[in-house]
This record gives structure tokens, C-alpha cells and sequence, in this order.
């Protein structure tokens, strides 16, 4: 049976047409927009992809051959002692950064697989940041920094954390420090323990970061400046890793900089709950320290 409109039924039926039309073209035309979004981010990402291999092939290429060549030398004698000790010198610092480099690449790849995870136990922190510290003495005196640190931590006082994690974190960030500084400039360094909470905080003489990069140095693979012709070295993963790391240990950072006086990075980190044996103090890479009971503990 054939039903009728009237006119006023037919009007209205068109008018409800039109609208879904439109509702359905407003819906594809957002799509677009989001797929178009969606497809210049992967552009981006692709293009932050392909620096980051060129540079982490430098990164890593360089010291090696580096390396090679100094221990060539070495090896073939005829070598006086003072030059023997400069060549090892070198070794140690191309090893050192290498090093860094690989552990920053593996945390990378831990991170993105899901497979980061954290093993807490009581943490040594004044022990932890001096031995960071203390790992980096070489740039601080090529760099001739001025290094000051302060803290009203007890030395036998202990943290319940990730060891390794925590050591990654502050050497990402003192390296970041070292690294933008000034020759001959300052790098200042407190940390204390304050409501449970772990907070640290490294304060550079480096050349500041604009309100504009201070939401893209987070990201991975980016640097501020990037290309062959860039003034810092690294490959953009170090500020992204320190994040993600501290996410994982309910952390935050905070960033504070002005142009011409240095950044101040601050990070807090909540106590986790120990998921290892609580007589265990672990030190800055992760490696037990040797002791016969909580008071007396060797270093």
C-alpha cells in the first residue's frame, strides 16, 4: 500500500534528510582533519626518527674508533708514560660516554616495549648522588665547572626506590647540566627528603630555554637544535627518559628557565613500597654493597 505525504510531511522529511547529510559530512570532515593531523605527526616522527639514527650512529661510531685508535697506539709502544696516561684518559672518557649512550638506548627500548619495570629497594641517596657525581668528574674538570652540592640528608639515611632508575634520572640530568653550561661555569645540585618524598634539584649556567622549547625538549628525539651543524652532541633522549622514568616512579619535573641564566630542573619522587629484601642497600649502578648489618655499611 502506497502511503501519501502531505506536503508539510514531506518538507519536514527532507529537512530531517538535510540534517543528517550535513551531521554525516560535519563527522568525515572532523575525521579528516584528525587523520591529517595523525598523518603529519607520523612526517615528524619519521623525520625525528631518521636524525636520531644519524646521530646515534655518530654518538656511538666516533667513540669507537676513538677507542681503537688509542688502544693501537697504546699497543704499539714507544709510547712515554705521561702520553700513555693522556691516551687512557681518553679511553676512559670515549668509554664512559659510550656507555651512557647505550644505557639511555636500552632504557628507550624498555620504556617503549612496556617492559620498564620497578625493582625498589632501600637506597643509599647520599651515597647514590656522590657516586653519580663522581662518575662524571672527568667532564666537570675538562668543562672546569664549578660544582657545588648541598644537602642536610643524613649519609646513612635510605630512600626506597629503583636504584638504577634513580642513577639514570640524576646522570641524565647532570649531564645535561654539564653539557650546557658554560665553560668555567656553575652547576649547583641539592637534594633533600622531604614528607616522604625525594626531591632533587640541579640548577645550570647554560644559555636558558624559551617558554617555546620548554614543551618539545620532553619529547623523543627532540633537541633544539638539530642537523649536523648543531652546537650540543646528544640524541634527544636523555630529558624524554628522565620523564618516562619518573612517571614509572611517581615522580614529576618541574622546569624553570629564563634567558641568559640557566635552567633549574626539579624533580620529586614518591617512596615506593620495597620489592626486594629489606637488608639490601644497593649502589648508584644497581650493584649490592657489601655490609654485615645496617650500621655498618661499606662503600
Amino acid at each position: 500500500m502506497t502511503t501519501t505525504l502531505t506536503d508539510t510531511e514531506l518538507i519536514n522529511e527532507l529537512k530531517e534528510r538535510f540534517e543528517k547529510n550535513e551531521q554525516l559530512f560535519r563527522e568525515q570532515l572532523l575525521l579528516m582533519t584528525e587523520l591529517k593531523s595523525v598523518n603529519e605527526k607520523l612526517v615528524v616522527s619519521e623525520g625525528l626518527k631518521s636524525n636520531f639514527l644519524s646521530n646515534i650512529r655518530n654518538e656511538i661510531n666516533n667513540p669507537v674508533a676513538s677507542i681503537l685508535e688509542l688502544a693501537k697506539n697504546i699497543s704499539e709502544g714507544n709510547m712515554s708514560a705521561e702520553n700513555i696516561k693522556k691516551f687512557a684518559k681518553l679511553i676512559y672518557s670515549e668509554t664512559f660516554g659510550l656507555d651512557f649512550q647505550l644505557r639511555n638506548i636500552f632504557a628507550s627500548a624498555e620504556i617503549e616495549a612496556g617492559e620498564a619495570i620497578v625493582s625498589a629497594v632501600s637506597v643509599n641517596i647520599v651515597s647514590l648522588v656522590e657516586n653519580t657525581i663522581s662518575s662524571f668528574k672527568h667532564q666537570v674538570e675538562k668543562k672546569h665547572i664549578h660544582l657545588h652540592l648541598s644537602s642536610s640528608i643524613n649519609t646513612n639515611a635510605t630512600f626506597c626506590s629503583d636504584p638504577e632508575k634513580l642513577h639514570l634520572i640524576l646522570s641524565n640530568l647532570l649531564s645535561n647540566a654539564i653539557q650546557f653550561s658554560k665553560v668555567g661555569g656553575s652547576v649547583q645540585i641539592r637534594f633533600e627528603i622531604e614528607e616522604g618524598q625525594l626531591c632533587f634539584a640541579i640548577l645550570d649556567s647554560g644559555p636558558g630555554i624559551s617558554e617555546v622549547n620548554r614543551t618539545i625538549i620532553f619529547d623523543r628525539f627532540r633537541q633544539i637544535e638539530e642537523g649536523s651543524t648543531k652546537t650540543y652532541g646528544g640524541h634527544g633522549l636523555g630529558l624524554c627518559i628522565t620523564k618516562s622514568l619518573l612517571e614509572l616512579l611517581e615522580g614529576e619535573i618541574m622546569l624553570e628557565s629564563e634567558k641568559d641564566k640557566g635552567s633549574l630542573f626539579s624533580i620529586r619522587i614518591k617512596e615506593s613500597e620495597n620489592s626486594g629484601s629489606q637488608n639490601d642497600i644497593f649502589s648508584s649502578d644497581g650493584n649490592d654493597f657489601l655490609f654485615a648489618d645496617s650500621e655498618n655499611i661499606v662503600f
